[in-house]
């Protein structure tokens, strides 16, 4: 029998986030897929995808990260035209509507500059995901921090290792999830991380 070394695991899956990698167990996210990493930074989720043979396509606000992103997507994959990597603010990303079966935006949403920015840029990954599609999101949100935090605008946090970030509760998340009459393929699941953030995932699906 054969058996993939576990040392091998980080060369074969990289740095990708662990909650992202059980969509990938559960077969939510497959080869020929196309997928739209929001905020891809320097692609430490979308290494193993290309690889994969997942149609990937990224946007970041940093010009550096997607040199970067460009740059191993060359290597991983030379046919991935280096046009599917643009620098874009969330809230306005240049592809069409309904251009992609797979939207993810991990620990993004949380540098919102404000309650608008954040409703913007989930609509805006909303608007480009087609119908029966999945949008994935991990952010940082007040759920079981709730008066552990120093509030300094509205729903503005000081976070404890330093930045001021822009926090979601619950009910928030409900109410946009409502409003653009999403299903959740799971509930919402949330980790606290010492007495610092709390990171919830939600998964949604796009009404066919």
């Amino acid at each position: 029998m054969f058996h993939i070394p576990l040392t091998s695991l980080a060369a074969h899956f990289g740095n990708i986030d662990i909650y992202l990698f059980d969509q990938l167990l559960k077969g939510r996210i497959s080869k020929g897929v196309k997928l739209l990493d929001a905020g891809c930074g320097e692609g430490r989720n979308i290494q193993y995808l290309i690889q994969a043979g997942v149609k990937v396509y990224g946007a970041d606000v940093s010009a550096e990260a997607i040199d970067k992103v460009k740059s191993m997507a060359s290597e991983l994959a030379p046919a991935l035209s280096p046009k599917n990597f643009v620098v874009a603010d969330l809230s306005a990303v240049p592809f069409a509507d309904a251009a992609f079966d797979v939207v993810i935006c991990s620990a993004v949403l949380h540098f919102a500059k404000s309650e608008e920015h954040f409703r913007s840029m989930v609509q805006e990954l909303w608007h480009v995901l087609k119908p029966g599609g999945m949008l994935f999101c991990r952010l940082s949100t007040t759920i079981g921090m709730e008066g552990k935090l120093q509030q300094v605008g509205e729903r503005m946090y000081q976070m404890p290792h330093g930045p001021v970030w822009f926090l979601a509760d619950e009910a928030l998340l409900r109410e946009i999830i409502a409003e653009i009459n999403a299903e959740m393929l799971e509930p919402l699941k949330t980790v606290l991380v010492e007495q610092e953030r709390s990171m919830t995932t939600f998964v949604l699906r796009k009404a066919g």
